[in-house]
């Protein structure tokens, strides 16, 4: 479990699908994994006592267990920003274990054909798929290359390097006839792999590229012995939906020492919560929470 201290949230405020201002509160940031949640270690997490000298705490990925979206206790307002499905796979043996358990034999079926397809029409010299792997430093400029040609705009940012350089980055590209087609990155974080990104060309999703990139990754894997779950993370993506074998409900969580200044604040941020019709203001809070994460790396 990740304890931050000391990190600065700007809340923002925003109505009629305009950002009007911000707040800024100094936080404790508490982020789970997907073992301290599975093995049960996060669930006392939101009764945790407030941290001394800060507003509070942003807890980020704990298991949602039906809190009220503003809630005024003993020592503390309990505001839920977000909440999300957080997807993962857990290893239930082999890899040919997972897809039947997974999987109905026709869409096994259907896996199978479009991957000969494939080979047959892209595939290397030796009549395989041409994935090719990038895991160290040295390599990871040329995974975002290939990886921008996938998905143009593509730009990691410093996570993708500090995973290389940590010898826990899995990047996985698959070719074309010498182009690339479909990306996918993962990275280890002890026993588990946490899903950091993937895409596929527009041009050759009629050939799934994407489809074939992930289940050939998850074989891989599978028969590597070293991990026991691949963590998707918070949100929903048609990538998780597709691959997941198990998910759970979870919530983003701020909670600030009660006084009237904090009850007022969060009282008023959920009401225009409440009023937010084009997921503006949630969205709005996402992308300061995804801020604030990426500058603790």
């Amino acid at each position: 479990m990740d304890h931050t201290p000391g990190r600065r949230l700007s809340l923002p405020f925003v109505f009629r699908g305009q950002r009007r201002f911000a707040v800024p509160l100094n936080l404790a940031v508490r982020q789970t994994t997907l073992a301290d949640v599975l093995a049960g270690n996060a669930r006392e997490l939101a009764s945790q006592a407030l941290p001394a000298g800060l507003d509070g705490h942003l807890l980020c990925g704990i298991v949602d267990q039906g809190w009220r979206t503003h809630s005024v206790l003993d020592d503390r307002v309990m505001y839920v920003v977000k909440r999300e499905v957080w997807h993962y796979l857990a290893w239930p043996g082999g890899y040919e274990a997972y897809l039947e358990g997974r999987f109905s034999a026709k869409t096994r079926e259907s896996f199978a054909r479009d991957e000969a397809r494939f080979v047959e029409a892209f595939g290397g010299d030796a009549g395989q798929l041409d994935i090719q792997s990038f895991r160290s430093s040295a390599e990871v400029e040329a995974f975002v290359r290939h990886a921008a040609i996938v998905s143009p705009g593509y730009a990691p940012g410093s996570a993708l390097r500090d995973a290389a350089a940590a010898g826990s980055l899995h990047g996985l590209v698959l070719f074309a006839k010498g182009a690339p087609a479909a990306f996918v990155c993962l990275q280890a974080v002890g026993d588990a792999l946490q899903y950091m990104d993937g895409g596929e060309r527009d041009d050759f999703r009629q050939w799934s590229a994407g489809t074939i990139l992930h289940l050939a990754a998850l074989r891989q894997l599978f028969t590597d012995g070293r991990y026991r779950c691949l963590d998707f993370r918070p949100g929903e993506s048609e990538v998780k939906r597709q691959f997941a074998n198990g998910s759970l409900r979870s919530a983003t969580v701020l909670q600030l020492k009660r006084n009237l200044f904090h009850r007022l604040l969060l009282g008023a941020h959920a009401l225009l919560q409440r009023r937010d019709e084009d997921n503006t203001a949630t969205q709005a809070v996402s992308e300061e929470i995804q801020t604030l994460l990426g500058e603790r790396a």
